[in-house]
C-alpha cells in the first residue's frame, strides 16, 4: 500500500514525500509511486482518502530527462509565433509547447502532452520586468518548483544568452516561488 504525504517536493526531477500520514482525512495528501527501478514514478493527489487527480507521471513527461544531456538529439519545431512541438530522436512528438508573451519576451509556456494533456508550466522572469532576477522556473501541475535556471540576458533583446546556473532543488527556488506565482 501507498504511503500518503501531507506535502512533497522536489529533487533532481524526482519527487520526495514529506510529512507522512496515517489518517488520510486530511483535505489534501499525495502518494507518490515507483517502481523498483524508478522508470516510471507518479505523484497522485486525494482529497479525504478519495482519488483526485495524477498531479505527475514520468511515462507523460519525465523531469529527470529535461537535463541538457537528455535532450541533445530532441528537435523543436516551431507550429506558429506562440506553438511548438518537441520530437523526440525517433522522431516522435513528444511535447507541445504554448507560449504566452509580453511585448516581444515570453513570460510562461504551458506543456502538454501530443494528446493535450496539461503536464507542466515554464515560467520566465526578467529584472528588465521588475522580477527578481532573469531567468526561468519548472512547475509542476501543483504549481510546485521542480528546477530553476539564471541565465544573462542581451541588452538589446532582452532575451536570454548564457546559462549562468542551474538548480534541480525545489527546496532551493522554492523562496522565489511564492512570490512570482502571480508573473
Amino acid at each position: 500500500m501507498a504511503k500518503h504525504y501531507l506535502d512533497y517536493f522536489w529533487e533532481n526531477g524526482m519527487p520526495n514525500g514529506i510529512y507522512p500520514v496515517d489518517n488520510q482525512q486530511d483535505e489534501n495528501t499525495y502518494t507518490i509511486i515507483m517502481d523498483p527501478y524508478r522508470k516510471r514514478i507518479s505523484v497522485e493527489k486525494y482529497k479525504k482518502e478519495k482519488f483526485s487527480s495524477v498531479v505527475y507521471d514520468s511515462s507523460l513527461l519525465d523531469f529527470r530527462k529535461l537535463k541538457p544531456a537528455h535532450q541533445v538529439a530532441w528537435q523543436k519545431i516551431m507550429v506558429s509565433k506562440d506553438q511548438s512541438l518537441i520530437r523526440d530522436q525517433d522522431d516522435r512528438v513528444v511535447l507541445f509547447e504554448s507560449y504566452i508573451f509580453h511585448d516581444d519576451l515570453c513570460r510562461e509556456c504551458r506543456i502538454s502532452s501530443p494528446h493535450g494533456l496539461f503536464l507542466a508550466t515554464q515560467k520566465m522572469y526578467y529584472e528588465s520586468l521588475g522580477d527578481p532576477f532573469n531567468g526561468v522556473i519548472l512547475y509542476d501541475r501543483q504549481d510546485y518548483s521542480v528546477m530553476l535556471k539564471r541565465y544573462e540576458t542581451d541588452k538589446h533583446s532582452g532575451m536570454f544568452t548564457k546559462l549562468l546556473e542551474e538548480i534541480w532543488n525545489g527546496k532551493d527556488c522554492k523562496e522565489l516561488s511564492p512570490s512570482l506565482r502571480g508573473n
